[in-house]
């Protein structure tokens, strides 16, 4: 799942929006919007679509969060508390904070290469679980081929409720190349994205809830793709 955020100017409130997810092909279940009032209420959220996912699945084996800041442990409390009720308890809920604003502090070279950027999809692993992911158009070493963007590294930042969760470098890659490829699915072209669907459009409904009249989206507004 991937929980986004934005705050107007006009209103000066922060809304949060979140979009499940349960699979790599982008199937995407439901989206929501709310207030950082009520942000409690995810929790309860999630509950509902783990359920969902549970009957149809029939297993679940970790809980993976693309969040758009550091979670604190105040926000992963209720999350914990709803696996518990669902007897997940023992399964290990991992948050990937996608840092919106772009690397500038660490710079990545490929001295190979003429413009001297690395191949999209590069990973590096500047500090612990703390790593740059690269998603940019260079997927091809072959001078012919046009560069059409040229996005700064994404700041990833991983924490665990189950530390060794996230120690195994194949787990890690895994997680990452999600990332990846949630970043192929903007809307508007299929061109790399800098930013993974699972935060941006989440962020794209959280700048339009506020204008709403109503309080909560109804269900057709939580199961169909209307702000693209």
């Amino acid at each position: 799942m991937g929980v986004g955020a934005f705050k107007t100017k006009e209103f000066g409130v922060p809304y949060i929006g979140s979009a499940f997810c349960f699979s790599n092909n982008g199937d995407f279940k439901e989206f929501n919007c709310r207030s950082t009032a009520d942000s409690f209420l995810l929790a309860q959220e999630i509950k509902i679509m783990i359920q969902d996912f549970v009957k149809k699945k029939q297993k679940l084996d970790r809980l993976i969060i693309h969040f758009y800041k550091d979670m604190s442990y105040k926000e992963i409390l209720p999350i914990k508390k709803v696996l518990f009720q669902l007897g997940y308890d023992h399964i290990p809920i991992i948050v990937i904070t996608v840092n919106k604003t772009y690397s500038k502090d660490y710079l990545v070279f490929d001295t190979k290469f003429e413009e001297l950027l690395p191949y999209s999809g590069t990973i590096i692993n500047y500090a612990k679980d703390k790593y740059l992911l690269f998603n940019n158009t260079r997927y091809v070493d072959e001078e012919e081929i046009e560069i059409e963007s040229y996005h700064s590294p994404l700041k990833l930042s991983f924490q665990s409720t189950h530390p060794e969760a996230i120690k195994d470098v194949a787990v890690m890659k895994e997680l990452i190349d999600q990332i990846y490829q949630f970043s192929r699915m903007y809307w508007k072209s299929v061109k790399q994205q800098n930013l993974p669907v699972t935060v941006k459009y989440p962020e794209m409904v959280a700048k339009i809830y506020p204008y709403f009249d109503m309080k909560d989206l109804n269900e057709f507004g939580r199961s169909n793709l209307w702000f693209l």
